[in-house]
């Protein structure tokens, strides 16, 4: 059993399918099933029992998987210290980001880490900010781009970015009436208590956009109704751009999606605490960060959130 043995099992475990890991390891199915039926044999035990369905890893298989990740992370350690040998020329950034924020950060940020470290391989996993936990302390991944609050409190982080969630109503809703502008302030405010008795368009229960929403909301005391639910705040902008009901937008999507006069943005008073931050996440109980994931990290400190320009 070598190397590129753990690495292959490990995969099958991860997408809980023979077809997807090896679409993913870039082999064929045959070689694949074929390396698994060897190492089972080899070890003596079944690592995964096969259904009509899919994969189902037994016990034996967690097992393996866990003391696999540790032995591929010894290899990692070796790299580590070449990379620190060689002044960064050679080396590998295993980087996770949540899907739209990292669509929203990582162009700025890896074109700068790219254009003082060309020679540095990243290896981009993204997913949502609770699964990339679990990634970072099982030391898949390095680094991580996550949205507050964290799941896990012996997680390192470090704040980067912090910005305001909007009130978003339909541009012909009767409450744009009640907005009132500020003086020195492009975006005008309305009281959160108008939303009393309204409905509410809201990205599904586990989104952190949710939960910053819902930690607005709670000073009214529920008096409101969540008419619709959605995975994507994209849908959820557009069907408050086509006058289906009110939502709490972060700032920076009513920047990325343009509605055009369809919606009008308010913003919310500070007493409500209504922010949304985002960080950078590392796990220096597995030992000292990696070369590369220092000097992103240090990109990310130094520079903040820029959006890119084109949005």
């Amino acid at each position: 059993m070598n190397k590129s043995d753990l690495e292959k099992i490990v995969a099958i475990s991860e997408t809980g399918s023979m077809a997807k890991a090896a679409k993913k390891l870039f082999i064929t199915q045959p070689a694949l099933s074929k390396c698994l039926t060897r190492v089972e044999v080899e070890l003596g035990e079944t690592l995964f029992t096969r259904r009509p369905n899919g994969l189902i890893i037994t016990f034996a298989g967690k097992c393996f998987i866990k003391s696999a990740y540790q032995i591929l992370k010894l290899y990692d350690n070796v790299n580590i210290e070449f990379c620190d040998l060689n002044q960064m020329r050679k080396g590998v950034l295993k980087l996770g980001a949540v899907e739209r924020v990292g669509s929203l950060v990582l162009p700025n940020l890896l074109k700068k880490f790219k254009e003082l470290y060309p020679n540095i391989t990243i290896d981009i996993m993204e997913a949502p900010s609770h699964l990339l936990e679990e990634k970072l302390l099982m030391g898949i991944i390095d680094i991580a781009i996550v949205c507050m609050p964290l799941k896990n409190d012996n997680i390192n982080y470090r704040i980067f970015h912090e910005e305001p969630f909007y009130i978003a109503l339909p541009y012909n809703h009767p409450l744009n009436k009640k907005a009132k502008k500020v003086k020195g302030e492009k975006i005008p405010y309305l009281d959160l208590q108008e939303l009393r008795g309204t409905n509410l368009i809201l990205t599904a229960n586990l989104k952190k956009t949710r939960q910053g929403a819902d930690r607005i909301l709670k000073y009214l005391d529920n008096d409101y109704n969540v008419s619709m639910e959605f995975k994507n705040i994209e849908t959820v902008i557009r069907l408050v751009a086509n006058g289906l009901g009110i939502s709490i937008i972060p700032s920076v999507y009513s920047k990325v999606y343009k509605t055009g006069k369809y919606i009008k943005y308010y913003q919310i008073d500070k007493k409500y605490n209504p922010t949304w931050q985002w960080a950078v996440i590392y796990n220096e109980g597995l030992g000292h960060l990696t070369r590369p994931s220092k000097e992103l990290l240090n990109i990310i400190i130094k520079n903040g959130f820029i959006l890119p320009d084109y949005l």
